[in-house]
């Protein structure tokens, strides 16, 4: 059994499977004007699989995510697609095809602009989608560093600001979503505190190698500030959350941006998303310009409470729910990069480590908030300055030449 389906009322649990894929598989794909003749998708991938060349088309492995998901370029005469492999169909939580698919419906019915669905391949765990080209949110900026007052940066800036638009847009929308496949999972304490131990368990002591014990009393304030941030995030207020929105998942087409990779959706506090975006590990921004556009984001969003006939959030309170969100939020990422690194042979994101760690420390959000995250969160801070700039830089250092990793971002 399929496990939801959505549709005008919203998403249906236990609907079928073999339904689902029709409609998918017939309505949409038979109804793609880009696609002037039928094609099997099947077929490609099965010529591809055994080096044959066919007329319709070759694959190309591209690169991917963080996930193990396999991702091809199809490209042809008349079409260009990305064909999304999964490792396994019946998948749970985590890149499934099945959560992929409902939340693309989801999205869909709220307006976000997200791949076409071309074909749904069950029988070989594929998701075939129009391609989005390879440029990232970022992608104007090279080197250069993301800042309001620099006119080169004027078009990226204007990316970024649209980006916010349409997080408030999935928080507040036009219509009622009855149900979607992000309702019933949270950024809760449970999911906060897990993204804190997996920190400590790959980044700390799988990666850099130090240990934690019970008994060293700086350990066990840093393990009780984690508790901490925690359960003050635990108790804001919750909206749907793209859940991995960085620069990398906002692709730009024509100018205008576009979200891939949404199969992760929770719901969490607002600001999730946004330090996700402003707080990104792969991009470069002033401190002045983040906290620009987090006042963007606000006033957009008080205009859609407004609407709702919500209350509006002062500035203060939604900026100090930034300070927080982003301290966890990035040391969820340097746990991210320890786990890659360590498990999954994917060493690239190492050298992004130094830079998430200078954000975490530069606490740029506290001049709105008035939250001094190295004041509430002595413990951490120190620690992790220690890693960077103190007296465990010999060891960090040694670590990335270990990873091969010659130059940080």
């Amino acid at each position: 059994m399929f496990p939801g389906e959505f549709n005008q009322t919203g998403w249906t649990h236990g609907a079928s499977l073999d339904g689902f894929l029709r409609m998918m598989n017939s309505e949409r794909l038979m109804t793609n004007s880009d696609m002037p003749m039928p094609i099997d998708f099947q077929a490609i991938l099965k010529a591809h699989e055994q080096g044959l060349n066919l007329n319709e088309g070759q694959l190309t492995l591209i690169a991917g995510d963080a996930s193990d998901r396999k991702f091809f370029r199809l490209e042809s005469s008349f079409l260009k697609a990305i064909c999304m492999k999964f490792p396994k169909w019946d998948g749970g939580y985590g890149g499934d095809p099945i959560s992929w698919l409902g939340m693309h419906s989801a999205l869909t019915g709220l307006g976000i602009p997200v791949p076409r669905v071309l074909f749904v391949d069950e029988e070989n765990a594929c998701i075939w989608t129009e391609d989005f080209g390879d440029q990232f949110l970022n992608f104007k900026l090279g080197q250069r560093v993301l800042d309001e007052q620099d006119p080169e940066c004027a078009l990226t800036f204007n990316l970024f600001k649209e980006a916010l638009e349409l997080l408030v847009q999935i928080q507040y929308p036009r219509r009622p979503i009855l149900h979607h496949p992000a309702e019933n999972r949270a950024f809760d304490y449970e999911k906060l505190s897990f993204e804190m131990n997996f920190f400590i368990t790959h980044f700390v002591k799988g990666w850099l190698g130090l240990p934690l014990t019970e008994t060293d009393p700086h350990d066990r304030a840093l393990m009780r500030e984690f508790e901490s941030l925690c359960t003050q995030l635990h108790g804001t207020e919750r909206v749907l959350c793209h859940r991995d929105y960085h620069v990398r998942n906002v692709m730009v087409v024509n100018d205008r941006v576009k979200w891939i990779d949404f199969q992760d959706a929770r719901m969490g506090p607002h600001t999730y998303d946004v330090v996700s975006l402003l707080r990104d590990s792969y991009t470069k921004i002033t401190p002045q310009t983040r906290c620009s556009l987090l006042k963007f984001y606000w006033t957009q969003l008080n205009e859609a409470r407004n609407k709702c006939g919500r209350p509006p959030l002062s500035l203060e309170k939604l900026s100090h729910e930034a300070s927080l969100m982003a301290l966890q939020r990035n040391i969820k990422a340097l746990g991210s990069f320890g786990y890659l690194a360590t498990q999954k042979q994917k060493t690239s994101y190492l050298k992004y480590v130094g830079s998430t760690i200078d954000t975490i420390v530069a606490d740029d959000f506290s001049e709105i908030s008035g939250l001094k995250i190295g004041t509430a969160f002595p413990a951490i801070i120190d620690f992790l300055s220690n890693i960077k700039n103190g007296h465990w830089k010999p060891l960090f250092e040694a670590r990335l030449r270990a990873f091969g990793i010659a130059e940080s971002f």
